[in-house]
């Protein structure tokens, strides 16, 4: 099976090395690059795209966390990987609520970003362990922030294997 991927990401560095990056990856299609959420949201409806990687902070007016919400209500079977350099829970939280299916740091190894794309793909979520790290930090205390209620409540729905969708609608 060959996953269709649209990287929607706006530094143009990254972009090109996403790009080289999956278009030597085996069972992965390159669909292309974008770099605003109204050509993520217009390339994902059109082109059959199986997985989108959205950065989250898109430098048009619209976000990546926005783009993922609308591509998700036009065309639910998309996968959503946001791969971004934001690891703080409340971003991870709203990714989520917008319908993202994994969330990766743009620190993830080459592997990491590919297997999660794959996993994605095939209807599994993911969550960076950069990410992990700090919600577990400030649930045991060790960071200083607490985790808002809103944050709990998407933690506590992943924890009972909900898909990021289910948890969009709960909450």
């Amino acid at each position: 099976m060959t996953l269709r991927v649209l990287i929607a990401e706006d530094h143009t560095l990254v972009s090109q090395g996403l790009e080289v990056m999956l278009s030597m990856s085996e069972g992965i299609e390159l669909v292309g690059v974008v770099d605003s959420g109204d050509e993520a949201i217009e390339r994902a409806t059109d082109e059959n795209v199986d997985v989108v990687l959205m950065d989250v902070n898109l430098s048009t007016d619209m976000s990546g966390i926005e783009a993922t919400r609308r591509i998700k209500q036009t065309t639910p079977d998309t996968k959503v990987l946001v791969l971004t350099m934001f690891t703080d829970p409340g971003t991870v939280a709203e990714a989520v609520k917008a319908g993202a299916d994994g969330y990766l740091s743009k620190g993830s190894s080459r592997d990491a970003v590919v297997q999660a794309i794959i996993d994605v793909g095939e209807g599994r979520s993911v969550l960076d362990p950069y990410v992990t790290e700090g919600i577990f930090g400030r649930i045991s205390g060790k960071d200083p922030q607490a985790l808002s209620d809103r944050e709990l409540a998407v933690l506590q729905e992943l924890s009972h294997g909900k898909t990021t969708h289910e948890v969009a609608d709960a909450i």
